[in-house]
């Protein structure tokens, strides 16, 4: 039989019946094991012998507590403070002392190992080259921060090919120019690219260092910028590739506009980087001095744009235009046409990009006769209403003089003489006076000298001597046999105008150093050339040419009263050695009893007109009909009368 899972019961015996079987004289009865049973609920047997086993009740065992020990934590004992700063401290000191003995071997024991090694490098500090401002302070020259971007091929060579890739997207250059200038060998230096804004040489470096590319190097190569173009750029002028002024006033300034350069001198590591502890030495650049101009750039860009008008439309081959402050000497325009941009001066021919307003003289023409009146009045050889009588033809030097004019027998004041320009007329006048005399009115004028005025090339022009002939006294007294520059010209007239007093033409108003203080210049001084009297005298002559001149009224402002003088003159050619076309001017002044500005235009063989009242005249009016209100100067307070020019 199988047994019950479980607790064993506990046999407990109820009641008892007969034996049967072997006990009886039977069948042998079987073990209690054998014993069949029978169960009942709530676990209670009964055997077959009947036989009762019940359970043998449970007890209830209480719970078990189970105690878990854990182990106690790890505690070092420390070792008190003092000691522990004493342990650190003496952990840095070796560290130092380490840090010591290697620099000692370094620089003290092993130097000269290291010096083969390194490299002294001596970097220029350049000044910042000074500005040109108009006299309004509009900038015609500044200066814009660049580098010139340098390499040692030593230190570029291994990875010349990562090298060339970053130089190129900044430098915009290709593989194939980098390359070979990365890798040249037998020099430690060689030049990338110059004038490199300084902003793209920073971003450059920056990203070199991400990428630690060593061997990249700058010098300072600033921009030269002129951003009014054209504007005044025959006075500005420009510099070269290196930084140097080579026209115009970029040139004659260059020492005071490109200051004084310093220079930074350092040890090198193999790599290029500098020595912290080696030799250094640093001298401060001194930056350039700051010009400002008398020039009025509004002035300027028109006179600029009139004139190279004129010139195109005459047909000739160059004009130039004067506008001065007649009180000061002041140039307030000095324009050329053709002129050039300074920014790109190699756009234009060479013979563009001087000033032909003071290096090209010319034979001035019959403006010459406002200086030989000024001379003949000042003497007291002739004022303005000594009678003349003008042939039709004057015998000069085994030459015959003339008119621009066909006439006979003229009777005309020396007013009339100047107003209808004869030629004939002011020789006559001029032969009452000592050569001598003359020759020394025409160098107090100016005449035969350089101005200073500041711009390289000038011409001193020519004058012949006090022995001159009789012939060139004639053929002075109207304006040949001499040459003068546009500066000189119209310089001597304004001085003939302003009560007598010449001011030599400066181009220069103020200068001022890199600290913005002002910086003395060098002034020529004024001086008196004829009197007073004799001044209004000759403004009363050139008022004349104004209001009699064949009635040109083109000659005359919109609301001042002015005086002027119109000139023609043989134009010398020097590839033929010959008189070929001609140089028509003019030249005018106003008010007419307080000159203010002057205006001088002057056109080089014109091939449409050959006076000056019809080629020059036109750009004279319209400047002053611009300048005079823009410096307002007021119109004149009285009328002026026609002055009897015949007897």
């Amino acid at each position: 039989m199988d047994e019950e899972h479980g607790p064993q019961p506990s046999v407990r015996r109820v009641s008892s019946r007969p034996l049967r079987g072997a006990a009886a004289g039977g069948n042998p009865s079987p073990t209690a094991d054998d014993r069949p049973s029978t169960l009942h609920a709530r676990g209670v047997r009964i055997l077959r012998d009947g036989t009762v086993l019940t359970p043998r009740p449970r007890v209830q065992q209480p719970p078990q507590i189970r105690l878990v020990r854990r182990k106690p934590p790890l505690r070092l004992p420390l070792a008190s403070a003092p000691r522990r700063l004493h342990v650190l401290l003496i952990a840095v000191a070796m560290a130092l002392s380490l840090c010591a003995g290697r620099l000692l071997q370094l620089q003290g024991f092993d130097s000269s190992s290291y010096t083969a090694d390194g490299l002294t490098r001596t970097l220029p500090l350049l000044p910042a080259r000074g500005e040109i401002t108009d006299r309004n302070g509009l900038v015609l020259a500044s200066t814009q921060p660049a580098v010139a971007v340098t390499a040692d091929p030593t230190l570029t060579a291994p990875r010349a090919a990562e090298f060339a890739s970053v130089l190129a997207g900044y430098l915009g250059m290709s593989h194939a120019e980098l390359l070979p200038l990365l890798t040249k060998t037998g020099t430690r230096f060689v030049y990338l690219k110059k004038k490199v804004p300084a902003l793209t040489y920073s971003a450059l470096a920056a990203d070199l260092s991400s990428r630690e590319l060593r061997g990249i190097f700058r010098e300072s190569d600033p921009i030269r910028t002129y951003p009014n173009g054209s504007v005044g750029a025959s006075v500005v002028g420009f510099v070269g590739a290196d930084g140097k002024g080579l026209a115009g006033l970029e040139r004659t300034l260059n020492a005071q506009l490109a200051g004084v350069e310093g220079k930074e001198t350092y040890e090198s590591a193999p790599n290029g980087s500098k020595i912290p502890l080696g030799r250094r030495s640093f001298t401060p650049a001194r930056n350039g001095l700051s010009f400002q101009l008398t020039l009025d750039s509004d002035v300027q860009w028109v006179a600029e744009r009139r004139l190279a008008e004129q010139v195109a439309k005459n047909r000739a081959d160059s004009g130039i235009a004067i506008v001065l402050d007649v009180k000061t000497g002041q140039v307030i325009a000095l324009a050329n046409a053709p002129t050039y941009d300074s920014s790109r001066p190699q756009a234009a021919k060479s013979d563009d990009r001087g000033n032909r307003a003071i290096s090209a003289p010319y034979e001035p023409g019959s403006v010459q006769k406002v200086l030989t009146s000024a001379a003949l009045i000042d003497s007291g050889t002739a004022t303005p209403a000594t009678r003349v009588v003008i042939p039709s033809r004057l015998a000069s030097g085994g030459r015959s003089i003339k008119d621009h004019f066909s006439h006979g027998v003229l009777r005309y004041t020396m007013r009339g003489v100047i107003a209808d320009s004869s030629n004939i007329g002011t020789a006559l006048l001029t032969r009452q006076i000592d050569k001598q005399r003359l020759h020394d009115y025409l160098v107090s004028f100016g005449l035969g000298s350089k101005t200073n005025i500041g711009l390289p090339g000038e011409s001193a022009g020519i004058i012949p001597k006090p022995d001159m002939t009789n012939g060139q006294r004639d053929q002075i007294a109207f304006g040949q046999a001499l040459a003068v520059t546009g500066i000189q010209e119209a310089a001597a007239v304004a001085g003939i105008v302003n009560g007598g007093i010449y001011n030599p033409p400066t181009l220069i108003k103020k200068a001022t150093d890199g600290d913005g203080k002002e910086v003395a210049l060098p002034r020529t001084p004024q001086r008196r050339v004829i009197s007073e009297k004799s001044s209004a005298q000759v403004r009363e002559l050139m008022q004349a040419v104004i209001d009699t001149v064949n009635g040109q009224r083109n000659l005359k402002l919109d609301r001042y009263a002015t005086g002027g003088k119109t000139g023609t003159a043989q134009r010398a050619d020097t590839r033929c050695g010959c008189y070929r076309g001609y140089v028509t001017s003019f030249v005018g002044f106003a008010p007419l009893d307080d000159p203010q500005i002057l205006t001088y235009v002057v056109i080089s063989n014109p091939r449409v007109g050959d006076t000056g009242s019809t080629t020059a005249a036109p750009v004279y009016r319209d400047i002053m009909n611009i300048t005079l209100p823009r410096y307002s100067v007021a119109p004149d307070a009285r009328p002026h009368k026609p002055l009897p020019t015949e007897w």
